[in-house]
């Protein structure tokens, strides 16, 4: 399913630029329904908000972009066969030169193969999904090379790798005096990864894991859970699913029969949210808050806002970069801008970018160093910044 999304300060259809040839186009994969949703729709934001800011072009042509839905009617997150569809979509087309997703984690390993195969640039905002870039250490056989057929890395993401969100985790849990974890993880790839990760980090951390339950999707009750925690108690809880209503009703339940220990939660809880009432979940993220970004961040967050009549989520920059890298890669590209190979050697050449959310070294990977996650205490629905960590520990203290 498709979502009509041609810029008309870029044009449509195929107009003369640079030495005559057609347009460019950009395609963004984001899902429009379900958990994730509301990040989607503030990604999509950024993407439109950076292209306008260029003035439709780049590389000395003129740039339209075309977002697609990459969920299923009534899904709550992606869906493999949809991804799939845009990704080949992208790919066939013979005026695409970038391809923006995918939003949520392990979705990217359903389109990067296809985009790879066609030598395509893909940019992801936020999909952290390890084995996309390096080795996992929680599944160290599975590497990323079966995602790449043209043994040459195309993809770059703007956020980091999902082994180092598990290693803040529970580094974050040792510092707050737990000796041992219990890991919760939901039925989905992006829960069950985590979870392998977070038990792999414990490990290196020299930290027990007592149990490793898992707290399916939808589930009318979760008390079978909290029983299975009882039985093997820890100083500290990690979540590692999707947030929404399960999750709500998972860690309302833990939390009940686990009063004292400390409850922590992946940036999946973003997706959807979540409100325990009367405990605190501290979670990870690599958003922060909007007003925690320099003032051209700020600047591009108030035309968001005044542009769609209500405030913006700070996703909207993530979104706003992924756009800025590939329109960045063409002008480097310059005559070449029309050329796949030569878009992507410009955006995946290492260096030090200065970014809307930060200031970032690009690795050979297709990584951004050093990673980095806010670190929020959330009490109900109200979340407020504690300060900003990475896997060892943390890294600055929030103003």
């Amino acid at each position: 399913m498709t979502i009509a999304a041609t810029l008309a300060a870029c044009g449509s259809g195929e107009v003369t630029s640079g030495r005559g040839a057609r347009a460019l186009t950009i395609y963004t994969s984001l899902p429009r329904e379900g958990l994730p949703s509301r990040q989607a729709d503030a990604v999509a934001a950024g993407e439109r908000q950076a292209l306008a800011d260029a003035g439709g072009r780049a590389g000395g042509r003129r740039v339209r972009l075309v977002e697609l839905d990459s969920s299923a009617p009534g899904a709550d997150t992606w869906d493999p066969g949809t991804v799939d569809a845009n990704a080949r979509r992208a790919a066939s087309d013979p005026t695409a030169i970038a391809y923006i997703g995918e939003l949520d984690f392990g979705a990217s390993a359903i389109s990067v193969p296809v985009t790879n195969a066609a030598g395509l640039l893909q940019v992801s905002p936020a999909d952290g999904l390890t084995t996309l870039t390096v080795y996992d250490p929680g599944l160290p056989a599975e590497g990323p090379e079966r995602y790449y057929p043209r043994r040459r890395r195309t993809f770059v993401r703007l956020v980091p790798a999902d082994y180092l969100q598990a290693r803040t985790l529970v580094a974050w849990a040792r510092a707050g005096g737990a000796h041992s974890l219990a890991i919760v993880r939901d039925d989905r790839l992006s829960g069950r990864a985590l979870a392998d990760e977070a038990g792999a980090a414990a490990g290196r951390a020299r930290m027990a894991v007592t149990t490793v339950v898992e707290a399916r999707h939808g589930q009318a009750d979760y008390s079978d859970v909290a029983r299975g925690l009882v039985a093997h108690p820890a100083g500290a809880v990690i979540y590692t699913g999707l947030g929404g209503p399960s999750a709500t009703a998972a860690l309302t339940a833990i939390h009940a029969a686990l009063p004292r220990a400390r409850l922590y939660g992946s940036s999946g809880l973003s997706a959807g949210g979540v409100d325990v009432r009367g405990a605190a979940v501290l979670r990870t993220s690599p958003v922060l808050p909007a007003d925690r970004y320099s003032p051209p961040a700020r600047r591009v967050m108030s035309l968001l806002q005044a542009e769609r009549g209500a405030p913006t989520s700070a996703e909207a920059l993530y979104g706003y970069e992924a756009m800025r890298l590939v329109l960045r890669a063409l002008d480097a590209a310059g005559e070449d801008s029309d050329e796949r190979g030569a878009v992507v050697a410009q955006a995946l050449r290492p260096r030090t970018v200065s970014l809307l959310i930060g200031s970032y070294s690009l690795t050979r990977t297709g990584d951004v160093a050093p990673a980095r996650f806010g670190a929020y205490r959330q009490v109900g629905p109200r979340a407020e910044l504690r300060g900003v960590r990475g896997p060892g520990g943390a890294l600055a203290n929030a103003r």
